[in-house]
């Protein structure tokens, strides 16, 4: 087994953080004759002598939050790619949540090393939308909405309070375009006010299972149709949410499938792992491949 470690790091995640981590794994790695790579740069402008090793890196070290995850994954994407580990440091982390990745700041770097030499891998499943790489949820709608307004304002690291203001504006100037969705060729919503998510895992990004029945490896996508036209709608179905209890909301559409095309008569905002994403129409389909992580026993 190769000893060839990469090492991605968001420079600005945790204020800094990050990067010092990044270090510190590399002088714990280095001390074990590693061949560590740092890479600070954003992952689609790395070069290819860095992101590809004929022989095969060990793995890939992902510092920073979900965003910083998926970008990584989408540049390393290939049916050899090496499997990713993952360093939390966002707001959400939900992929490190979902894998149970709790590192302990005073053996950190031991950690890091003893869990690569164990070396247990687990296969996630990956999809695509509009082409681009998401590996845990994507939003339409309200949601997304925050997040494009988000990321028009921001400067900087977020935090949870960071979206206060973009969701106050979001809730009075947003208003319920109707969307249809196709799930395997087959329509289960025709113009529907409302909002609706896609992924692999049950989590949204507060915490509360939007997508209940999902499993990151049971090679299909989890379909959620909210419909709502209304803030007060709105509201009650978020709150039945965080209580485990929307999907016995009435109109309320769940099901699973590998291909989904959500289209409105006007375009409406997108979210992928947390991030703004264009509109609508979108086509999302599952990816062919799996996505390999390495995870603590």
């Amino acid at each position: 087994m190769r000893n060839r470690v990469l090492i991605f790091a968001n420079p600005i995640a945790g204020k800094g953080r990050a990067r010092k981590l990044a270090e510190r794994i590399r002088a714990r790695l280095s001390l074990e004759r590693f061949d560590v790579e740092l890479c600070f740069d954003k992952p689609d402008t790395m070069p290819d002598s860095v992101c590809t090793d004929p022989a095969g890196n060990l793995a890939a070290i992902v510092i920073g939050g979900d965003g910083t995850l998926r970008a990584v994954a989408t540049r390393l994407l290939r049916p050899d790619m090496p499997p990713l580990l993952v360093v939390p440091m966002g707001t959400a982390n939900l992929m490190g949540k979902h894998l149970g990745i709790k590192w302990r700041d005073a053996t950190f770097g031991d950690d890091v090393l003893h869990v690569l030499r164990r070396h247990r891998i687990v296969h996630l499943d990956g999809a695509t939308l509009n082409g681009g790489l998401f590996l845990l949820m994507a939003g339409v709608g309200l949601d997304a909405h925050v997040v494009h307004e988000l990321d028009r304002i921001r400067k900087g690291p977020i935090g949870y309070l960071s979206y206060a203001i973009p969701a106050a504006a979001a809730l009075q100037a947003y208003d319920f375009p109707p969307l249809s969705v196709e799930v395997d060729g087959r329509h289960v919503a025709r113009d529907v006010p409302g909002l609706a998510f896609v992924g692999n895992i049950a989590e949204y990004g507060t915490g509360f299972p939007i997508l209940p029945h999902a499993s990151a490896d049971d090679g299909v996508l989890d379909v959620c149709v909210l419909p709502c036209s209304t803030r007060a709608e709105t509201f009650k179905l978020l709150l039945l949410a965080a209580a485990g209890e929307h999907l016995h909301a009435e109109e309320v559409i769940y099901l699973k499938g590998k291909q989904v095309r959500i289209t409105s008569s006007q375009p409406v905002p997108v979210q992928v792992d947390g991030e703004a994403a264009g509109h609508t129409p979108v086509e999302i389909g599952l990816l062919p491949m799996k996505v390999p992580f390495i995870v603590p026993e």
